[in-house]
């Protein structure tokens, strides 16, 4: 069994593997994060938390980095009225380094 983490942060729940770079929405320009711990996984054993355990995650800062274009349209029938408008949102590239 691998070990892995499930984790809140901002209010959003991620599922997060050692040394796997994940993306969450933007944090900030900080280097370091720590993440609320919901359920740890380690060499097999797991451990949940009621809601949380005492262990905190500290997470690594990568990069800051834009999201896919998302295209918005509005449209009215008959009044000949067409608008598209894009969005990109900031995301916030970390990664979750085990210490053995």
């Amino acid at each position: 069994m691998s070990d892995f983490a499930v984790c809140e942060i901002s209010g959003k729940q991620y599922k997060l593997i050692p040394n796997k770079p994940f993306e969450v929405d933007f944090l900030g320009n900080e280097k370091d994060f720590e993440a609320a711990v919901l359920l740890l996984s380690e060499n097999g054993k797991v451990k949940i938390g009621t809601p949380y355990l005492k262990e905190k995650l500290t997470l690594k800062f990568l990069e800051s980095t834009r999201g896919e274009k998302i295209r918005v349209a509005k449209f009215h029938a008959k009044a000949n009225y067409r608008k598209v408008i894009g969005h990109k949102s900031k995301q916030t590239k970390l990664v979750w380094s085990v210490k053995k």
